[in-house]
């Protein structure tokens, strides 16, 4: 959904109009030619079944008329469809025209392309960085899916009214196989070298690009080599060019190798900190579980403060709601007791006898002092307007019950009600967390046993009946998919060696499968924590403690995030362990 210059050239191609396209494509009402670039062309329209605006993207028909060509656009498009993500456009619809269009329906953002944006004057640093992150989150998304965007450019990054970035254009995108590059398409200031040789192409090309837009962000300007400093453009520190020099580098080997790490240094570039952190420490320590504990002991202490400022609260509308103070007192002294002052050091002038005390409302709940024993009121001089005799006993002094707070776990058995928003970001979660091959080594662990059985049906010939029962227990149990039995010295040579080996082979899948587990959980774990931060910065207090609570629980978690898993997770704290309500925390700050 580029919309760079839109009609600054002449279109590329024969581009229908508005009643042509309506024609070729029916069910949606085409109200504008929105942009063209050198790939096609972006209608805004209107799809009528559901009442809701989309952007349908048409490719030259010479496209369409390559069978390979419009196969391949087929497959990725489904690929597409299933980018889930905040900050990609969602892909609704694709097919081909009778006229032999390509076309993609995609989300319509309200809003300006970065394009636009970058040339109306240069972005703030923090700005930038922000926008930047979001990209990364964006390609670390979809490199997850295995799809590469091969066009990173500003023209295809939308952002929309609420600064929100949208990656859209899809149109080059190619699964990550690691195969060289058939058709060099794309924009040249931002392709890497080895796209335009013709080289082996995986995620790295999109995060070369993405170092291109950064400093584009910073400078208004696209690097020409040699790369000009960032410095010479904007109040910036030297260390995004050691950012951008390396994501930017000639040799993919030397780059950033995933757009999560990538996020990472610049986060840690903004934060002004010259030391280089890696992507591990960056991502974990912010959401590992000691971090949730950490965020609970904050809220603590945030529910301490609230819960004095509301006795406080109570003590001053009880002495403002009491008895006013009669007239014709002006040449009187009144006498000054603890209650009536914010300093204990200030004392009455004139000590007056105790005698009679003034009358006391019955229904006047009187608050202690939180310090010091409760000491009898001291009687002011009568006059003849006042009313004086002994008072009435006084009801026990009552503290006023602090007002309920939402504990998380309620917060999050309310959560698809209350907070849309969340309860589907938790749902792209597991649709991720479910995508991602590298998690899910069940068909790995499957084509291991595959080999290690035949394995033990060999080492069979040749040994003692004795030493077969072993081998023929430990083919059982992996048939079975069973737990293994420790090994024996008794067993035989053969059967131990296979076991080490295949023991190492199950640990390094299991032990891949548990890093890149345990990097999405990093990953999504930081999305929601920067939701929280969003929201508190627009003022949405609630909003953000609902984040933050659903980032803590999404650290705490063992199994792959769902709604089912975040409530099952709450319940087991609540009960297990952090007895007692945990009181929802505050925003981040």
């Amino acid at each position: 959904m580029s919309q760079e210059a839109p009609h600054h050239h002449p279109p590329p191609f024969d581009v229908p109009s508005v009643e042509e396209m309506t024609a070729l494509l029916p069910q949606y009402a085409f109200e504008k030619l929105a942009a063209y670039g050198g790939m096609g062309a972006v209608f805004k329209a209107r799809q009528e079944s559901l009442d809701r605006p989309v952007a349908i993207k048409i490719l030259p028909p010479e496209f369409g008329a390559e069978k390979d060509f419009a196969e391949r656009f087929k497959a990725e498009a489904r690929a597409m469809a299933k980018l889930n993500h905040t900050h990609i456009v969602a892909v609704y619809d694709f097919g081909i025209t009778t006229a032999g269009h390509l076309y993609l329906v995609m989300e319509w953002v309200e809003g300006h392309s970065l394009h636009e944006i970058i040339h109306k004057g240069v972005l703030p640093v923090r700005r930038a960085a922000a926008m930047a992150m979001q990209l990364c989150d964006a390609l670390t998304f979809a490199h997850n899916h295995k799809i590469l965007h091969r066009d990173i450019k500003p023209g295809n990054i939308m952002v929309n009214e609420d600064d929100q970035v949208k990656v859209a254009d899809f149109g080059l995108a190619r699964p990550i196989t690691g195969e060289a590059e058939e058709n060099p398409f794309g924009t040249p200031d931002y392709a890497a070298p080895e796209i335009i040789n013709g080289g082996k192409v995986d995620q790295r090309v999109d995060i070369y690009a993405a170092g291109v837009v950064l400093y584009e962000m910073l400078t208004g300007h696209v690097p020409k080599n040699p790369r000009r400093s960032v410095t010479e453009y904007a109040p910036a520190s030297p260390r995004w060019d050691t950012l951008i020099d390396k994501a930017t580098h000639a040799d993919p080997e030397q780059r950033f190798q995933s757009a999560l790490e990538l996020r990472a240094h610049i986060k840690q570039t903004m934060s002004g900190s010259a030391d280089a952190v890696a992507v591990v420490e960056v991502v974990e320590k912010e959401n590992e579980p000691n971090d949730g504990a950490a965020l609970r002991r904050t809220y603590m202490i945030i529910v301490a403060a609230v819960a004095a400022i509301i006795v406080i609260a109570a003590v001053l509308g009880m002495l403002f709601n009491s008895e006013p103070v009669q007239e014709h007192k002006a040449q009187e002294t009144p006498a000054i007791t603890q209650n009536q002052t914010e300093s204990p050091e200030v004392k009455p002038e004139t000590p007056e006898p105790e005698t009679e005390k003034k009358t006391v409302k019955p229904e006047v709940v009187v608050m202690p002092a939180p310090e010091t024993e409760k000491k009898p009121v001291e009687a002011e001089t009568p006059t003849k307007n006042m009313t004086v005799a002994k008072p009435a006993p006084a009801p026990p002094p009552t503290m006023l019950p602090a007002p309920a707070l939402e504990t998380p776990l309620e917060a999050i058995q309310k959560l698809e009600e209350r907070d849309p928003e969340l309860a589907q970001l938790v749902n792209a979660f597991r649709d991720e967390w479910t995508a991602n091959e590298e998690i899910h080594v069940e068909s790995a662990i499957q084509e291991l046993a595959g080999k290690y059985i035949p394995a033990l049906q060999r080492s069979l010939s040749g040994i003692t009946p004795e030493q077969r029962d072993p081998i023929l227990s430990e083919i059982s149990h992996i048939a079975n998919r069973e737990p293994l039995n420790e090994p024996e010295l008794s067993w035989p040579p053969a059967l131990i060696n296979l076991r080490k080996t295949y023991a190492a082979q199950h640990e390094a899948i299991q032990s891949k499968a548990d890093d890149a587990a345990r990097k999405m959980r990093a990953a999504q774990c930081e999305l929601v924590l920067a939701k929280a931060k969003e929201r508190a910065g627009a003022g949405k207090i609630e909003a953000a403690k609902r984040a933050e609570v659903v980032a803590a629980e999404l650290a705490d978690l063992q199994t792959a995030p769902s709604m089912k898993a975040l409530q099952q997770s709450a319940a087991s704290a609540g009960a297990v362990r952090r007895p007692g309500p945990r009181p929802m925390r505050g925003p981040a700050k």
